[in-house]
């Protein structure tokens, strides 16, 4: 088997293609997929840079869309050969085959028998992760004010417009440069990080954002406080600083606001069931075209230039390494 995979942490150096690597076979309640196409994600570069231990060597990929090779034990309402896509939460989707849970392998029919496998795995992880943020950690709703930081990412071009799609009123993206931020889409405005106190009150009529989505960290994370409404709800995503932060819960008490969070490998562990839905109903949006996304191919040997300008910021797309 091909995959790409990196023995040590580090840099897009460390990235190498390697052939002969053993098959993988699904154990119970999984599924083995032959990968047509692999979505290339934001996390596989901070994996990558080891911001979060992973056995090594490892086999990035968090997205797929293939054919199903064969089913583990129990596994119900899959075939082998049916088309699909996956959520392989343990990694390893950039390779010709790679395990995934059932809970989170999709088939290709009804509905989404039209998506293209291409675009399929390169949304699939930021459709689960928007839907999920909004409707079930954020509860965005009708009349909302919303500030999506990270606006300019492949994740904040699904976050804007999934938004107002639930109703939101005013729908505000910020990100880490004025460049960057004429980049994003699909907002009522963009700006620059350091623009937005001086804006909140003017956009907002003197209230605050009734949410604001994070997915930065850093110094933007220490600020949103000042952003949010009365009961305000500060969501975080994610964290492509590497700064955390800490907030003493009083803060929360006295400024009567809340602080949540989204993680779909979490959601998954501990419920299943709605992480599937989340995916589910994120899939369904894009098969629909609610949520578009540009996306460009690329080669094995691509992968490594693709995680290089993910991680320089200068990504105008999403990348998908075309398997077979």
């Amino acid at each position: 088997m091909r995959a790409i995979r990196y023995t040590r942490t580090g840099g897009p150096e460390v990235l190498e293609v390697a052939d002969g690597l053993p098959l993988p076979e699904p154990g119970p309640g999984e599924v083995a997929i032959e990968v047509s196409h692999a979505g290339v994600h934001f996390a596989d570069v901070m994996f990558r840079r080891g911001q979060f231990p992973l056995p090594l060597p490892a086999v990035p990929g968090l997205e797929v869309a293939g054919t199903v090779a064969a089913l583990g034990e129990g596994v119900t309402g899959l075939r082998v050969g049916e088309p699909v896509v996956a959520v392989p939460t343990g990694f390893g989707g950039n390779a010709e085959r790679v395990i995934a849970g059932a809970v989170a392998t999709v088939p290709l029919a009804g509905e989404l028998a039209g998506l293209d496998p291409r675009l399929a795995a390169a949304t699939a992880c930021n459709a689960v992760t928007a839907v999920g943020t909004l409707r079930s950690a954020a509860r965005v709703g009708e009349g909302d004010r919303v500030l999506v930081l990270g606006a300019a990412g492949a994740l904040g071009a699904l976050l804007g417009p999934l938004a107002r799609h639930y109703g939101a009123a005013l729908v505000v993206g910020a990100a880490g440069t004025p460049e960057r931020a004429a980049a994003a889409g699909g907002y009522d405005q963009v700006l620059s990080y350091d623009e937005i106190a001086n804006r909140v009150g003017e956009l907002t009529q003197g209230q605050g954002f009734d949410v604001v989505i994070d997915s930065v960290g850093g110094e933007p994370r220490g600020q949103v406080r000042g952003w949010l409404a009365v009961f305000g709800r500060h969501v975080v995503i994610g964290n492509a600083a590497d700064r955390d932060l800490t907030l003493a819960a009083n803060e929360v008490w006295y400024e009567s606001f809340a602080l949540t969070g989204y993680n779909m490998g979490g959601l998954l562990g501990r419920r299943p069931e709605l992480f599937r839905a989340h995916l589910e109903e994120g899939l369904r949006l894009v098969a629909d075209g609610t949520l578009k996304t540009s996306v460009e191919e690329v080669d094995w040997a691509g992968v490594a230039e693709a995680h290089r300008r993910l991680e320089g910021r200068t990504a105008e797309t999403k990348y998908v390494l075309r398997v077979r």
